[in-house]
């Protein structure tokens, strides 16, 4: 049986934020900045293949979508929502800021 892909959509803010941090961080190191491209792009593909597995995500602030999370490379948080088989990324987190900085 062959699995369900799902199609994922990322928002342009999270897009932007990802291309400017990875600017950033390819002034200060050149490979550590693509391996940080690679996991982000790995945890994509992850979440086209199976966005069930990964847990809830709880916001601060009430919101009535199931949001879930994938950490990646450490410190990175990918915020999405799965509505049948689409999966729509709202937000790129680095979980060493603060949350309340964050869109949600």
């Amino acid at each position: 049986m062959p699995k369900t892909k799902y199609s994922v959509s990322i928002d342009i803010a999270v897009k932007s934020k990802m291309a400017n941090h990875a600017r950033f961080l390819a002034n200060v190191s050149v490979p550590a900045a693509e391996r940080l491209r690679s996991a982000y792009y790995s945890a994509l593909k992850s979440i086209e293949e199976n966005p069930e597995r990964y847990p809830r995500y709880y916001p601060k602030s009430d919101i009535e979508e199931e949001l879930r999370f994938l950490l990646f490379s450490k410190r990175y948080r990918i915020v999405f929502e799965t509505v049948g088989n689409k999966v729509y990324v709202y937000d790129v987190q680095d979980t060493r800021q603060d949350t309340d900085k964050n869109l949600i």
